[in-house]
């Protein structure tokens, strides 16, 4: 388990993390006041993709097997209607 634990904080889209290396992310808060996708990316592509329903929030926990991203992380919420919350090591 790794000991560089942080966390990245989105509001609507950008980019989270850059890096040449790999990144793995623990856990994943999401929030959106309308119907809409969060999506996760690395340099290869999508990582994770979840459905938030409007004006809620979905809590993803992945513990120690973590999801693993190679270089630059970036993520797509609904527009400026959502956020998203993670723990990366």
């Amino acid at each position: 388990m790794t000991t560089n634990i942080t966390s990245k904080f989105i509001q609507g889209t950008g980019v989270a993390v850059t890096t040449e290396g790999d990144t793995r992310i623990l856990a994943i808060h999401a929030y959106s006041t309308v119907n809409g996708t969060i999506d996760i990316e690395d340099s290869k592509g999508s990582k994770i993709k979840f459905q938030v329903p409007a004006s809620s929030q979905a809590d993803n926990y992945i513990g120690e097997l973590c999801i693993r991203c190679r270089g630059t992380v970036s993520v797509s919420t609904p527009g400026a209607n959502g956020s998203i919350f993670f723990i990366v090591g």
